[in-house]
């Protein structure tokens, strides 16, 4: 058999003997920009047809439709003359297969080199990308891969290694280094190290556009400087994480001068100024108690001010509204995002208003400074009246000379102060070795009497359930405390809810029952109180307070079984009792194509049908009415049991 060549006007696909009866366009494109600049480089096999001087291909079905896609592009003419390969009929169909399953594709690595090769022959970047209906920096991406070192390359081939850990190798071109990182992983290190933690290694760390200091100075600025750049061509476009620098004592350099340009600015006025390139270098940052401080006055808006403040707080609550409809009515999300941008715009512009009207006291500005650093995001951090240790007494002095103000006013100054530097009688080891001993014989002591036990718990944890203002977190000694779900905040309808009226019933009982001070607040008295009750009394204010501290807020449907569920089954909790769909509690969060399934569920589709005719609010209204009393409980609402669960 010999290759000849026939017209492919001659041609049709054979629908008796191919093999392939599901076809694809996908890559018939590119395809046909590959025949159309190399040649049909692959033969057609093709059996005689019917109609004399035409015959059918059996085999190379997409070359055929890629070269028709040509001729109706008017790039080649009807008669363009292609390779075919003539067998006989009865070997038609075999043909066809053997080309089909046997035919084995061209492995990644070798479609890098492939690319190399072709860059390497002298074709351009963007004439590949154009060939093969790619971007540019797919192209270049591939080429990275096929310059890794020929060992690692041969190893993804042998699948030691994942395509995701040879990109992350190709961070660097030094093939010396890839091998050197690569040799000191073990089998099990070449399957399962994250390609983060190869970049780290070949990148010695380099700081990326992401930095803290990169985001402080700005690219631009640092490239100005001279400082190089290097991307790691299998980042997004917009990642910062893929974008390394190169000089980071260019970055250092230009941080520390931009630092201190505006600790210039800040500083002007305060006794001293301190600046540092992270909170980690800041020592008044975070909650050291080495700094003091003295704050400023609130200061009064001026009539202008108090007006920009009022427009900018309706506008707030306005956007506030628009976004929780969004969430409700299941709105665009990126509408949802532009609104809370202009939304934390709005308020940061209310927060400077009412920082701007702050006074500070020259007093104050005489004993203390300005601490400002670079924060994780780039931004400055700047803490006005800090106090050093060393200004202590200076400030007590000027803070008791200022006085405790006039007819009403308040003090001139106010100030918090760090504790002053005494040298202690014992050794810190000797403080936890001795405080640990009185832990241990107050708690034997306790261990015996099961009594007061109870009564401290109770105490304890009454504090925390009824009280207002903060308590520690060992109220009595005891290491429990109390951690409750702000219900209200996500359920805004169950204080009106049968079980949150019920649940109020509670609490103003025991109000009733405990020690209040002339505040309304529960009182020290507390703990003597639990110690004269009787156990039954202690252990019903105990369930009272354990209700209150039940978990289990979700913030994604799941149909899995939670400790809330098994809490719920052990106390036998039948959730129809408390709570029914209504427009505050289900109806009115949901669409109206949700409420028709709702009461399809609960009632038949000919109940739910007429609902589709109503508008919004007319729906939610009728729907109301019609599942009153019926049972239906949405997912989230429902007891899980195991056996359900599966």
């Amino acid at each position: 058999m010999t290759i000849t060549y026939i017209p492919l006007s001659k041609i049709t696909l054979s629908k008796e003997y191919q093999s392939r009866k599901t076809v694809s366009e996908v890559g018939i494109v590119e395809l046909a920009e590959e025949i159309h600049a190399e040649g049909l480089l692959q033969n057609l096999v093709v059996v005689k047809s019917k109609k004399r001087g035409h015959f059918e291909a059996v085999a190379g079905g997409r070359r055929y439709r890629a070269m028709q896609r040509i001729v109706a592009d008017g790039r080649w003419p009807k008669d363009h003359l292609v390779p075919v390969l003539e067998v006989p009929a009865k070997k038609g169909l075999g043909n066809s297969i053997a080309e089909n399953v046997y035919r084995e594709p061209l492995h990644p690595a070798d479609e890098f080199e492939a690319f190399a090769e072709l860059i390497a022959q002298g074709e351009s970047v963007e004439d590949v990308a154009a060939r093969f209906r790619v971007t540019p920096n797919i192209v270049k991406g591939r080429m990275k891969l096929a310059n890794v070192a020929p060992e690692l390359l041969q190893a993804y081939r042998n699948n030691e290694l994942s395509l995701q850990l040879l990109m992350a190798f190709t961070i660097t071109d030094d093939q010396a280094r890839q091998m050197e990182i690569w040799n000191q992983m073990n089998a099990w290190d070449r399957k399962n190290t994250q390609p983060s933690v190869v970049r780290k290694q070949l990148t010695n760390q380099a700081a990326t556009a992401n930095h803290p200091l990169a985001r402080f100075v700005g690219l631009d600025a640092y490239a100005a400087a001279g400082g190089q750049t290097y991307r790691d061509l299998f980042a997004g476009e917009n990642d910062l994480q893929g974008i390394y620098l190169q000089h980071f004592d260019i970055l250092q350099s230009l941080a520390e001068a931009k630092l201190q340009a505006e600790m210039d600015r800040v500083g002007e006025g305060w006794a001293w100024m301190q600046g540092a390139l992270s909170q980690q270098d800041a020592p008044w940052a975070g909650y050291s108690n080495k700094f003091g401080r003295v704050y400023a006055k609130e200061g009064k808006l001026t009539k202008a001010h108090a007006k920009q403040v009022k427009e900018l707080t309706a506008r707030i609550d306005a956007l506030s509204a628009q976004m929780d409809a969004l969430v409700d009515d299941e709105g665009d999300e990126d509408e949802w995002l532009k609104l809370e941008e202009e939304h934390d715009s709005l308020a940061a512009q209310r927060a400077q208003i009412h920082e701007a009207a702050k006074a500070w006291p020259d007093e104050a500005k005489q004993i203390s400074g300005v601490g400002v650093y670079v924060s994780h995001d780039g931004t400055l951090d700047i803490t006005y009246g800090l106090i050093r240790p060393e200004d202590r007494k200076a400030a007590q002095e000027a803070a008791q000379s200022s006085g405790e103000g006039e007819d009403g006013e308040e003090p001139g100054m106010r100030t918090s102060l760090p504790a002053p530097m005494t040298r202690p009688t014992h050794s810190e080891r000797l403080v936890r070795q001795l405080s640990a001993n009185k832990v241990g014989i107050v708690g034997v002591e306790l261990a015996g009497r099961p009594d007061i036990a109870l009564a401290v718990l109770v105490a304890q944890l009454a504090r925390s359930s009824f009280g207002t203002g903060y308590f520690s977190v060992g109220d009595y000694g005891l290491g429990v405390n109390l951690k409750t779900e702000a219900i209200d905040a996500h359920a805004p309808d169950f204080a009106q809810s049968k079980a949150g009226t019920e649940m109020a019933k509670y609490r103003q009982h025991w109000l009733d029952q405990l020690p209040i001070d002339e505040d309304g607040e529960l009182s020290e008295g507390v703990l003597q109180w639990a110690l004269e009750q009787d156990t039954a009394s202690l252990l019903e204010l105990l369930a009272f307070i354990l209700g209150t501290s039940v978990q289990g807020v979700r913030h994604t449907e799941s149909v899995r079984a939670t400790t809330l569920d098994q809490l719920a089954v052990v106390i036998g909790v039948d959730v129809h009792q408390w709570w029914e769909p209504t427009a505050d509690s289900y109806l009115g969060h949901v669409s109206k194509g949700q409420i028709t399934t709702v009461v399809a569920q609960a009632l038949g589709d000919e109940a739910a049908a007429p609902l589709a005719k109503l508008k919004k609010g007319e729906a939610v209204s009728h729907a109301e009415q019609l599942l009153a009393g019926k049972g239906w409980l949405p997912g989230p609402l429902q007891v899980i049991t195991p056996s359900a669960e599966n």
